[in-house]
């Protein structure tokens, strides 16, 4: 099926979005979709899109966001890796879980329930408008399929990847069922209308300001929510690492997506042993990524929008105008054309711009430590990150490092395979709550753990 990505959309109206989320319910209570034939339909659907429309999907991306090849295969890969292992899965997630018995259950059958939850309202975010907005909604789908399930999914688009909207409105009806699987567009009043309604499930991937308004709007129902937020991901860098290694891997972290990454390396804590290695070691992996100028490059993307550039020319000019700013790499940048040539800095101090808040951008500062507990200290004084990155081959300096700190995940040696396996991905604290991924996102996010009590009678 060849489907075209449309013209910009409207949004939608909002005396609609009530009569929506009210068309879902119903639909919910026909049962209509606790049938597992009619999950794997639409996860099969979901998958063929992936696979036949690659090029509408780049398109789309790239005028959003100036994406390579590389990211988008990056965005799409995730979903599609979902979608398989949920179908592969599915007979053995969907099955009662028989519960042990005991004295008192001697003549019972005893057995505990995977139910749906019913409308799950899943709010994606601009950065990767595909990944973030469907991956969720293949955990909802797929949570439908294990038992007795009814999942209705309203996925609200990013008003500011607005050819990625436009593409999602488009085919969105003509390939899921368009009875269980809604649409909402716009910005502001359409996202409030949407969170005075009833939901039995919220999912929101963003930032921590708008997570604040979802959660409090939330509570007014005691709707559950998931938040993935993000954070200030710090990475440690050890002394007598492979500093080639560490800075071709770091690079690919901090840089893919332009930086617009919500577990982008955020900051660096390294070793002062290791630092006049790292240093040379990362210029040349970015020479060898971007060349010398990495805006002519086609590899390189481009800032969402002229606020965000703004936001980070801002961190930029404030940080190169400290003293004792080292600058490694980059510095220039174009407003007009959203690019922010990336950044490294070395000499930078905890108190520094770039260590402020989540940068969210393609600047990264070094700072120097002298031990691994300096390095925890200030990591701890950061917040916690939805992914902390350890470069090391001592175990007992990973371990320390690891039961010392709290984030959402961790990832030794390498960056973002956290996000391709069956491993449960989420936040803590002010990076999020809940996760998703897998039989994560299958049991935790979508369901209900009923237990069932069946007595015999006699």
């Amino acid at each position: 099926m060849k489907v075209e990505i449309g013209d910009t959309v409207d949004p939608t109206p909002l005396d609609e979005i009530p009569k929506i989320v009210t068309a879902l319910h119903s639909t919910f209570a026909t049962n209509k979709t606790k049938d597992p034939q009619w999950r794997r339909t639409q996860l099969k659907k979901l998958h063929a899109f992936f696979t036949n429309q690659k090029d509408l999907i780049a398109e789309a991306l790239y005028e959003d966001l100036h994406k390579d090849p590389a990211t988008i295969m990056h965005d799409v890969l995730i979903v599609i890796n979902d979608i398989v292992h949920c179908l592969d899965h599915l007979d053995e997630w969907m099955k009662p879980v028989h519960v042990k018995k005991t004295l008192f259950s001697m003549l019972d059958s005893n057995r505990i329930l995977m139910d749906p939850l019913g409308v799950v309202c899943i709010i994606g975010t601009w950065n990767y408008p595909i990944q973030l907005l469907l991956g969720p909604a293949v955990a909802a789908i797929a949570a439908g399929n294990c038992v007795l399930l009814k999942i209705n999914v309203v996925l609200k688009p990013s008003e500011v990847a607005r050819r990625t909207e436009a593409l999602l409105v488009n085919w969105i009806p003509k390939i899921l069922d368009s009875d269980a699987v809604k649409i909402v567009t716009g910005a502001v009043p359409e996202a409030t209308c949407l969170l005075q309604q009833k939901f039995d499930h919220i999912f929101y991937t963003g930032n921590e300001h708008v997570a604040r308004i979802i959660l409090a709007a939330a509570a007014k129902h005691l709707t559950p929510v998931s938040l993935e937020l993000g954070g200030k991901c710090p990475v440690y860098v050890d002394e007598n690492v492979p500093v080639d290694y560490v800075a071709n891997r770091m690079m690919f972290g901090k840089l893919s997506n332009t930086g617009q990454t919500c577990i982008a390396p955020d900051y660096v804590v390294a070793h002062k042993n290791i630092v006049p290695k790292l240093i040379p070691a990362l210029k040349k992996a970015l020479k060898k990524m971007y060349t010398d100028d990495p805006k002519s490059t086609s590899q390189y993307g481009r800032i969402v929008s002229a606020g965000h550039t703004a936001r980070l020319i801002d961190i930029v000019d404030r940080q190169l105008a400290l003293p004792h700013s080292n600058v490694v790499a980059g510095g220039d940048y174009s407003k007009d054309e959203r690019y922010v040539a990336p950044l490294i800095v070395s000499g930078v101090k905890v108190t520094d711009p770039l260590m402020e808040n989540e940068n969210f951008g393609p600047v990264l500062g070094i700072i120097e430590v002298d031990n691994v507990d300096e390095a925890i200290e200030i990591i701890n004084s950061k917040g916690h990150g939805l992914c902390l990155y350890i470069h090391s081959n001592n175990s007992r300096v990973i371990k320390k490092v690891i039961m010392n700190t709290r984030s959402g995940t961790v990832s030794v040696n390498d960056y973002f395979i956290n996000m391709v396996l069956d491993v449960p991905f989420g936040g803590v604290g002010s990076s999020g709550m809940g996760n998703y991924h897998g039989k994560a996102g299958f049991n935790s996010e979508c369901l209900i753990t009923r237990g069932l009590v069946a007595s015999n009678g006699d």
